[in-house]
């Protein structure tokens, strides 16, 4: 299996050594892991863009490289934050580095973090049709190889077992089709079996949605890719099992990966 979201201590959230998370990874018989760690396009934001030293990065990966050479592949990704507006700088950013992969995930809304965003919101009784819209521009932007935890707004819930699904089914859909028409890879987000959700971002629901849609659009491409969103070296490769048996009912059968931004496949 592949891990292609783990954070080390390049993010400002993670204690992981790059090492560390390589020895994780190994014992844990992974094939290829990603490293993504964070990029933001907010200045008060600890993974602020200008903060972020790739050079560092992609020396300590290419030291691991040889490493663990005939072992463990191992690609240079980030998790970019999108935030409408700034287009422009991601894309500066993303040409400045020799990126295997970006992930797009949503962070903000309204200069908000998501955490505290999403609380806010169900303690007034309002919805969160704004986080999905701003999903559905990452989607959209042409920006990004992967589209990060896309319904994740539901591990910051109090009460997520009150999370109404299908008060967003058009809004994901619309995500869908655009992530399908775009050529986007869909990360399934293990991160959410060890949250009080119970379940990954997005659920079982969204996933067969985006398989049937591979049937149904015309010249549209659904496939998926696997990440853990790891943190602490614990975490790297976790559900890996979990999430292949849930591809296959979901009725994938391969995930990608991709080198120097171009994709390619591996079964089940």
């Amino acid at each position: 299996m592949v891990d292609l979201h783990i954070h080390t201590s390049f993010s400002p959230d993670s204690n992981i050594a790059p090492e560390r998370a390589c020895r994780a990874a190994y014992a844990r018989e992974l094939k290829i892991i990603g490293f993504a760690d964070h990029v933001e396009f907010l200045p008060a934001d600890g993974a602020y863009v200008d903060l972020y030293d790739g050079a560092k990065i992609l020396a300590e990966i290419e030291r691991l490289r040889e490493r663990y050479r005939d072992k463990l592949e191992i690609l240079y990704g980030a998790e970019v934050g999108f935030i409408p507006g700034k287009e422009s700088q991601i894309k500066d950013f993303l040409d400045s580095q020799p990126l295997d992969y970006a992930v797009g995930s949503v962070h903000y809304v309204d200069g908000v973090l998501v955490s505290k965003w999403v609380r806010e919101r169900e303690l007034a009784g309002k919805d969160f049709a704004p986080y999905f819209e701003i999903v559905l521009e990452a989607a959209e932007s042409g920006l990004f190889q992967i589209l990060g935890h896309l319904d994740y707004i539901r591990k910051y819930l109090f009460a997520p077992q009150k999370y109404i699904r299908e008060g967003y089914e058009g809004m994901v859909d619309r995500i869908l089709e655009a992530a399908a028409r775009e050529g986007l890879v869909i990360e399934l987000n293990t991160s959410g079996w060890r949250h009080a959700t119970g379940e990954p971002y997005p659920d079982e629901g969204i996933l067969k949605r985006f398989a049937e849609l591979g049937g149904g659009l015309t010249g549209g491409v659904t496939d998926v890719t696997v990440g853990s969103d790891a943190h602490k070296d614990y975490e790297v490769g976790y559900a890996a099992g979990q999430a292949r048996d849930l591809l296959r009912r979901a009725g994938f059968g391969s995930v990608e990966v991709f080198r120097a931004r171009r994709r390619s496949s591996l079964p089940l």
